[in-house]
């Protein structure tokens, strides 16, 4: 018996979905967003290390202990090392604020975790940091060197492996509808045959025989789809209003701080009611600035106050050093939303525009 041309076209498509989505899960995978994750050593020399992008994106030049922490000694020497200006013709900027502080020693270096960053681009590269510092010391928290790309771009491959998946699994769902129909098919024509096959005889002993009753016609093949993809589609929904129930369900509260990130050519930061805005700076060690004043972190929350008054909304601009620990900046971030005034963040990117 000639098999349905539905089975091969329903085997086809859920073949390709799955090899599809294999296959692109491979691809993503293989994208260098962390170019760079290799144990390094912090007694004076040179580091080098070999890296190949097969991506554009923003990365990060990053050294950091596996245990967390500060890269200072006991004895308070702390990594210094000598300003990368470039990486294979890609220009590596810095935060103004470091900028600040080399031109302030009078030696072009850096000091801290974080070394630069720059827009890569495809192809391969050699980084050599060359450490100034004696840090021999902090060898013992096994320190790594991390070039990772940017959290937009994490963001991004995560978007597209999603859309994959998404494509994929509607794919393989309408690949498994009709090849589920086409069986359907063929189960129907074996049973009628098998009905033809043991057909009684029209005439028993001169007498004409009963005849056979017709078999209910079968639903026809495109209502048969319908009716199929109509389940598929309930399932679909069910499963939708599930998810979208117990992720972002009606009586889910949020918890956390609210911030927003700097973009200039937003509406949001055109129309401020403060003539100036402020600048909260919390460095590695634990030292606060408000506008290039220091400050302690109890006054914070007071002095800002002061300087916003009654003015809702105004903006209040938030810096942190790479390597300051994750609790003090919400710690910072928690005074200053005890205030009137709208926590954003500053990023590299946005540091090298004007701010207002």
């Amino acid at each position: 018996m000639r098999r349905p041309p539905t089975i091969m076209v329903g085997c086809v498509v859920l073949l390709a979905a799955i090899v599809g989505f294999i296959g692109t899960t491979y691809w993503i995978q293989s994208r260098t967003l962390r170019a760079v994750d290799m144990p390094v050593s912090l007694v004076r020399g040179t580091i080098n290390a070999d890296l190949d992008l097969n991506i554009h994106g923003s990365y990060s030049i990053d050294i950091g202990l596996s245990q967390g922490g500060n890269l200072i000694c006991s004895n308070g020497v702390g990594l210094e090392t000598r300003r990368i200006s470039s990486l294979g013709g890609l220009p590596v900027y810095r935060y103004q604020w470091i900028e600040d502080e080399s031109r302030a020693r009078g030696r072009d270096t850096v000091t801290g975790s974080f070394l630069g960053g720059f827009e890569g681009k495809r192809g391969h590269y050699n980084l050599r940091i060359e450490v100034l510092s004696d840090t021999g010391c902090l060898d013992a928290g096994n320190p790594r060197l991390y070039v990772i790309a940017s959290n937009d771009d994490f963001f991004r491959w995560n978007r597209y492996y999603q859309n994959a998946f998404w494509i994929s699994f509607l794919s393989g769902s309408i690949g498994l509808g009709v090849l589920i129909v086409g069986i359907r098919e063929s189960l129907r024509r074996r049973r009628a045959e098998g009905l033809d096959f043991f057909e009684p005889p029209r005439s028993l002993h001169g007498y004409p025989a009963l005849h056979r009753v017709k078999v209910a016609p079968w639903i026809p093949f495109f209502s048969q789809i319908g009716l199929l993809y109509s389940q598929i589609l309930l399932l679909l929904v069910i499963s939708g209003i599930l998810v979208f129930h117990y992720a972002w369900g009606y009586d889910h509260r949020s918890y956390g701080l609210f911030v927003l990130t700097y973009f200039p050519e937003s509406s949001l930061f055109k129309h401020v009611p403060c003539e100036q805005a402020c600048v909260v700076r919390v460095e590695s060690s634990n030292k606060w600035y408000l506008n290039s004043a220091r400050i302690e972190p109890d006054n914070l929350s007071d002095a800002l106050r002061a300087q916003i008054g009654a003015r809702a909304s105004c903006t209040v601009f938030f810096d942190a050093e790479p390597d300051v620990p994750y609790a003090e900046a919400i710690r910072a971030i928690d005074r200053i939303e005890q205030t009137p005034g709208r926590v954003v963040l500053l990023t590299p990117e946005t540091k090298r525009t004007g701010i207002p």
